[in-house]
């Protein structure tokens, strides 16, 4: 890792110009001309090929914030692809991730680029994530609709439209919470759980798409995960079976997804919630911290879980153990932008300077594809091993595209929500 910096330093470069340098080398790195997605992590986390379908929809924002309508539209003609030539569906909702490039794992291989001589995509990718999640078709149609917006090309329409269709039609709960379910699993069996984020994504998509039953549906289920205490108000994270609400461990994107698209003041509570609850300060003297020197890096970690975790049992097998005080830099920077979309400019640059300095000090000497990563460019998942703290599962200190896109949004104060 690399030494901290003198105060200030770190901010000296624009910071979404080393964003985009990022998110170009990441789009770039297999395929340079026609449909594609971005590798979704450096090299260092272990994920190899995999562009997750959300961290692509991410990306085309980003990009179209930057002014870059190539690689927006070159990731939106990937996503476009991939939903009409899946090797088992043929023409369907889109999967978790693909292999953005050939691998090898164990018994599983694939020798081509995005696609196969046949057109066919590697669904899953390497790692078989290959479940058809509700939240995926949100993100995706709405980039697909911001392209459509930015181009008038109607591919991107009639795209965003058919994901929006299959959610209608296939994930509506029938539970008494109302709102969507999950979507697939990874065996393509229906998941009769339900998501708050995943839920205020769809409002979105079906406000954009000015479907008027389903966006009320989607609120529906929003509005119903609302808890009122006597000492905090939050969203839980959604329900196991469409008639009760999870109670266990509450996410950082249940409080920022729901604010972002529903702005409603009733709700302001939720970033209270984040502030009071989920707020972390990493520092080399905490367990398992991958920070050195006088490296210090505050912000918000994923879930009440995450600072519970147990340092001393690995996040996943073969994996290091958890650093309880971690930084969610993706979290972080979504936190920014739903406190300037809550109208606190001042509140939303002080989330956002740590993010800024995250790029420029962490990172150093990571690789994509095997080639060197352009120094001080694009955001780490998380300043140390972070357990999500509700499942087993976590993020490390690997450059990430989601990441950089939400700083990039952070940053240019869009909300990609509204």
């Amino acid at each position: 890792m690399a030494a901290a910096l003198p105060a200030g330093q770190a901010r000296a470069a624009v910071p979404w110009v080393q964003a985009a340098r990022f998110l170009d080398v990441m789009t770039d790195v297999h395929e340079r001309d026609g449909p594609r997605l971005p590798q979704s992590y450096s090299d260092q986390v272990g994920l190899m090929s995999t562009a997750f379908t959300y961290d692509a929809a991410l990306a085309i924002l980003a990009f179209l914030v930057l002014g870059d309508f190539k690689r927006a539209r070159a990731i939106g003609d990937g996503l476009l692809h991939a939903r009409t030539h899946d090797p088992e569906w043929g023409t369907g909702p889109l999967r978790q991730a693909y292999a953005a490039a050939p691998y090898r794992r164990g018994d599983r291989s694939w020798a081509h680029g995005f696609t196969g001589p046949d057109g066919a995509v590697d669904a899953g990718g390497p790692f078989r994530f290959t479940a058809a999640y509700t939240g995926d078709q949100a993100w995706a149609g709405l980039a697909l609709l911001s392209l459509h917006r930015r181009t008038r090309d109607r591919r991107y329409l009639e795209g965003a439209t058919a994901l929006a269709a299959w959610v209608r039609d296939e994930a509506a709960s029938r539970g008494k919470l109302g709102g969507y379910t999950l979507g697939l699993t990874r065996q393509g069996a229906p998941s009769p759980g339900q998501s708050t984020v995943h839920n205020a994504d769809l409002y979105t998509l079906f406000s954009r798409l000015n479907w008027t039953k389903e966006q009320e549906n989607a609120r529906r289920f929003v509005e119903r995960a609302w808890i009122v205490g006597d000492e905090e108000c939050c969203f839980s994270a959604g329900s196991p079976d469409g008639d009760t609400r999870d109670d266990g461990a509450r996410t950082l994107e249940a409080q920022t997804h729901p604010w972002l698209a529903l702005r409603d003041e009733r709700h302001r509570g939720a970033l209270l919630f984040v502030d009071c609850r989920l707020r972390v300060a990493d520092t080399p003297d905490a367990p398992n911290s991958a920070l050195t020197g006088r490296q210090h890096f505050r912000g918000i970690t994923v879930s009440t879980g995450s600072p519970q975790a147990d340092p001393a049992t690995p996040i996943e097998e073969g994996l290091p153990a958890p650093d309880p005080q971690a930084v969610w830099f993706e979290g972080t920077a979504q936190y920014a932008v739903a406190l300037r979309a809550a109208g606190e400019p001042r509140r939303a640059l002080r989330e956002r300077d740590p993010i800024t300095d995250a790029q420029t000090e962490l990172g150093a000497g990571q690789t994509v594809a095997g080639r060197a990563l352009p120094e001080r460019a694009g955001v780490v998942a998380a300043s140390s091993p972070l357990h999500v703290g509700f499942a087993d599962s976590g993020y490390y200190p690997s450059r990430h595209v989601a990441a950089t896109a939400w700083h990039v949004l952070s940053i240019k104060g869009v909300n990609p929500l509204s």
